[in-house]
């Protein structure tokens, strides 16, 4: 018992000291403290103050930072109905490990020589208010995976943690997503970006682990998958469009600790067999766990492994050839989409079964909404000052081009307006110059049927526009789709209230 509490007092301890941490590097963004090196990278003195905070995880440094303070956290809260000592020697163990390779490899506390007069603040694309929620938001999602990993550890049912896991990507990926369909240019949400599908990873593996809870061990895989996300995401080993927190020395290190981790993880969650009642029945339910596995728990190992596949292939070619490779969108949306049309009747089963019936719902809608985009249109046209086209089933009239202030005091924005099928849409392309880059702002008039999408490809002074236009239907399934099974996960494993039975009534006395 002594050993336990002094694994959980070195854990809140290890805790405390990350958020002081944490809280010191919040205090010098909000308060524009250029002379730190990191401050002057991710921030600007002139920056709103929840952009300033949003630089704390804007960059390769204090993203790692936070992430260690959001795993330390989740561990602490687990940690206290743990019962055996290794399981919490091992959260504290992986949050070790990430705030020293932090302070290595990546320490946001560094200073600069002379101190910066305003900063160079984040980078374009991230000055969104989606930046203030979603890099936090993945994080305690990914973070709950560690926690079932020290349950599993410490021989219990990882269900509620699973739960949680699938919960807060599922939040965190549709936000994300919706970021990236709103306001990047290429138009899309979901790109099989290796980025992306890091994430997308992790929560297949507790999709999975949920549907064979007696194969125990698979509830270790959302975390595997978290390490080796964080090794692929902060190395730069591949080209990604979210490639703003990359330092190859930290991704060397986080593969260091994979490696130690995943043996040490499969050895510490082996069944005892001599030990009796419950070790002796996780014996029984691991051997027979993949004779009992469901079809979709099947086929969601199968996306899970070609996932896994494209994902981290190129990197090994990458490393053992020195020859860079890529896997493109249509290989996964190729292989993944049969899988996921096999899995839908079973889906729509489970409805008739009160057990998380509203996950499936979700489900349901989700894969619904996500087929039916992909019979979305797109054109690209060029349209001049009173000139009227048609391109992806869409009437386009040009209404000129016009040079204003862009979103910042510093910056211009192209601006084109256009009249796409009866709708006022104004793309623009704004410069960046301290950036030495052009970021395009998409406009959009959402639909019930269908959303319409118009992205400013370039322009002239002959007000003369080329146009990306696109119409993609039913995009609202997608993102209510993926609410539902955000509030049934949280849900689901609630034991429900039952009203008490009515006393029966007495008999009367006998007289």
């Amino acid at each position: 018992m002594r050993s336990l509490s002094t694994a959980r007092a070195a854990l809140y301890s290890l805790t405390a000291v990350v958020w002081l941490a944490l809280a010191r590097l919040a205090w010098a963004f909000l308060n524009s403290e250029l002379q730190w090196r990191y401050v002057a990278q991710q921030s600007r003195s002139d920056a709103p103050w929840y952009y300033r905070l949003a630089g704390v995880w804007g960059g390769s440094e204090g993203s790692l930072l936070l992430f260690a303070g959001v795993v330390a956290a989740v561990a602490s809260v687990a940690g206290r109905r743990l019962r055996r000592p290794l399981a919490v020697w091992f959260g504290t163990g992986m949050v070790a490990a990430l705030v020293a390779i932090d302070l290595l490899f990546a320490s946001p506390f560094g200073t600069l020589d002379v101190p910066a007069l305003r900063g160079f603040g984040l980078t374009p694309i991230l000055e969104h208010p989606a930046m203030a929620v979603h890099p936090p938001l993945l994080y305690v999602g990914l973070a709950c995976s560690l926690a079932a990993a020290m349950v599993v550890l410490d021989g219990a049912s990882a269900a509620a943690w699973l739960r949680r896991t699938v919960a807060l990507t599922t939040l965190a990926m549709a936000l994300g997503a919706l970021w990236s369909y709103v306001e990047q240019g290429w138009g899309g949400y979901w790109a099989w970006d290796p980025v992306e599908n890091t994430s997308l990873l992790v929560w297949l593996a507790a999709l999975v682990a949920l549907h064979a809870p007696r194969v125990r061990r698979l509830a270790l895989l959302p975390w595997l998958f978290t390490l080796l996300g964080a090794c692929l995401v902060r190395s730069g080993a591949t080209p990604s469009i979210h490639g703003f927190a990359e330092q190859a020395s930290v991704g060397w290190a986080l593969v260091a600790v994979t490696v130690v981790a995943a043996p040490m993880m499969w050895w510490a969650s082996r069944p005892t067999g001599n030990s009796g009642g419950e070790d002796a029945e996780s014996v029984v339910d691991n051997q027979r766990g993949a004779a009992g596995a469901s079809v979709p728990t099947v086929a969601g190992l199968a996306v899970l492994a070609v996932v896994a596949l494209g994902t981290f292939t190129p990197l090994a070619i990458d490393v053992f050839t020195d020859q860079p490779a890529a896997v493109r969108g249509v290989f996964f949306s190729r292989t993944v989409g049969p899988v996921a049309l096999v899995v839908l009747p079973f889906l729509v089963l489970r409805l008739r079964t009160p057990t998380a019936r509203l996950v499936h719902a979700g489900a349901v809608l989700l894969v619904l909404g996500i087929a039916a985009t992909t019979f979305d249109r797109e054109a690209t046209v060029g349209v001049g000052l009173g000139q009227t086209v048609r391109g992806a089933g869409l009437t386009v009239v040009g209404a000129g081009v016009v040079v204003e202030p862009g979103p910042r005091v510093d910056v211009q924005a192209v601006v084109a307006t256009v009249v796409v099928d009866g709708h006022t849409m104004r793309p623009a392309l704004v410069a960046y110059p301290e950036r030495g880059g052009v970021l395009a702002e998409t406009a959009m008039v959402p639909g019930l049927w269908r959303d319409v999408q118009a992205t400013l490809v370039s322009a002239n002074d002959a007000e003369f526009a080329r146009v990306v236009v696109r119409q993609r239907p039913l995009m609202w399934a997608v993102w209510l789709g993926a609410a539902v099974i955000t509030v049934g996960s949280l849900t689901a494993g609630r034991p429900r209230r039952r009203r008490p039975a009515a006393e029966p009534a007495s008999e009367p006395a006998a007289r």
